[in-house]
This record gives structure tokens, C-alpha cells and sequence, in this order.
């Protein structure tokens, strides 16, 4: 991880997708589809050059801006109802 000096948190592409639990090609991917997971959108990344740098705070309201579930009746409950997250 890299801090600027205004103290942002960058990760690299491998602790990015590390961070989220899934593969670095994975997360590769998601910045040319838009998408992470079907319909789910791919987090904010910066580009600096030819690098890619993820800020952690944005991989943190990511995380917490996705569905969150008791269990997988209520996650086939949403998906029948045409609806992607409980809010």
C-alpha cells in the first residue's frame, strides 16, 4: 500500500483484489466490462501513467454499499422480485 502525501491509501491491483476476495484478473476485468460481478458495478480506480491504483476508502464504501443478506432466501427472494438489494 502507498500513502500520498495528503494520506490517501492507494493499493496496487493485487492487494485491491486481495482486499475484496477475488482473483487480480478478476478485478483486471471489471475496469474494461464496468462490472465486477453480473450487474454488480466494478469499484473507482485511479490511473496514474500506466499504473493502476485502487483508494482504500473507495474499496471500503464499495464493500459497504453492496447487498447485504440474513441468507440465500432472501438473495433468491430479491433476484424473483426483479431486485438487486434489500434497502
Amino acid at each position: 500500500m502507498e500513502k500520498t502525501d495528503d494520506g490517501l491509501e492507494l493499493l496496487k491491483n493485487v492487494e485491491a483484489a486481495k482486499f475484496l476476495g477475488v482473483s487480480p484478473d478478476m478485478l483486471c476485468q471489471s475496469r474494461c466490462s464496468g462490472e465486477l460481478f453480473k450487474g454488480v458495478p466494478a469499484p473507482k480506480f485511479i490511473k496514474l501513467g500506466t499504473g493502476i491504483r485502487y483508494p482504500l476508502e473507495n474499496l471500503e464504501s464499495w464493500v459497504q454499499s453492496q447487498c447485504q443478506y440474513q441468507n440465500n432466501a432472501e438473495v433468491r427472494l430479491a433476484q424473483a422480485a426483479g431486485r438487486r438489494c434489500e434497502v
